[in-house]
């Protein structure tokens, strides 16, 4: 077989010309296109993460109530609706010196707390506590000094309650002041969900002579520490020393009037240690330190009385 001749015309295949419709869209995207290359467009759309809830002192949700936001393990109090700015305007909410803490996150002692849960008796009728009649709650005082709080300067004169002895506690915050009898007894608590017995983390001066008792507490699905704080001691009981266990109905004391000059009272102050702290790493002294616990409405902690209820 003949290879054909190279100078042989091969077959061609017949060009095909696109419309001029085709054409023109074509052009028009390549405009659209290279327009695009300066022109990054529109940034797409934040993705918003749903809000976090604010975490309590072990990482749970910290509940606030009404009025309140969250802050951490705390809540912080919103003003009444209408109600004026204290002097010194929005600045002053911050604190005593109206300023507002120094950086991001920064906590301020005076309105971080932990409020009632909304489930808790509001009554004090309804919780047990360290002294009086075992069927009925002891009488609260109304203290005109400073020094009700832990830590606080203790007063330089005699101390005396605004008022009579009354049914309920005039403010929660920054726990109770409970009448007392001098040497009345004040008894060991096993609050509401605890586990084991009650630890002594401290013996000493805080609010006068005062006993601090750490417990483990079950709510939910995890295991908070609380610390209870009993000021004004006259003594501690017979063994109260740190790390002692105490059973509920254990003497932790009896009443008086140290750091209280005139007048006999138990300071009693539920607060919750923050997650990550440990109270073997602290300075006793330093229990009430924001860093290291946060005050806590003791209700949420209370061991209800006999027949009461949620």
């Amino acid at each position: 077989m003949r290879a054909p001749s190279s100078s042989q015309a091969r077959p061609t295949r017949a060009a095909v010309s696109p419309s001029p419709l085709v054409r023109g869209a074509a052009a028009s995207a390549l405009v659209l296109a290279l327009g695009g290359l300066d022109d990054p467009g529109p940034p797409p759309p934040a993705v918003v993460p749903p809000a976090a809830a604010a975490r309590g002192g072990a990482g749970a949700a910290a509940l606030c109530g009404p009025r309140t936001v969250p802050e951490g393990a705390a809540c912080v109090p919103l003003p009444a609706p209408g109600a004026p700015l204290p002097e010194g305007g929005a600045a002053a909410l911050y604190g005593p010196a109206g300023a507002r803490p120094a950086g991001a996150g920064a906590r301020s002692e005076a309105h971080e707390r932990i409020p009632r849960r909304p489930e808790r008796p509001a009554s004090a009728a309804a919780y047990a506590f360290p002294l009086g009649a075992p069927d009925q709650p002891p009488a609260f005082l109304l203290v005109e000094d400073a020094a009700s709080q832990a830590g606080a300067p203790l007063p330089a004169g005699p101390v005396a309650a605004v008022g009579a002895a009354r049914p309920e506690p005039p403010s929660w915050a920054g726990g109770v002041e409970l009448a007392a009898a001098q040497g009345e007894r004040v008894a060991a608590l096993k609050l509401d969900g605890q586990e084991g017995k009650a630890e002594v983390v401290f013996v000493g001066e805080l609010s006068g002579i005062t006993v601090a008792t750490a417990h483990d507490v079950r709510e939910v699905d995890r295991v908070r520490r609380y610390v209870l704080l009993h000021g004004h001691l006259d003594r501690p009981g017979p063994g109260v020393v740190a790390g002692a266990r105490l059973d509920a109905g254990d003497v932790i004391g009896y009443a008086g009037e140290t750091g209280s000059p005139g007048l006999v009272r138990l300071h009693l102050e539920a607060r919750q240690l923050r997650e990550g702290a440990r109270l073997s790493d602290v300075d006793p002294k330093r229990l009430t330190d924001a860093a290291v616990t946060v005050p806590c409405d003791l209700r949420n902690v209370l061991p209800l009385r006999q027949g009461a209820s949620l």
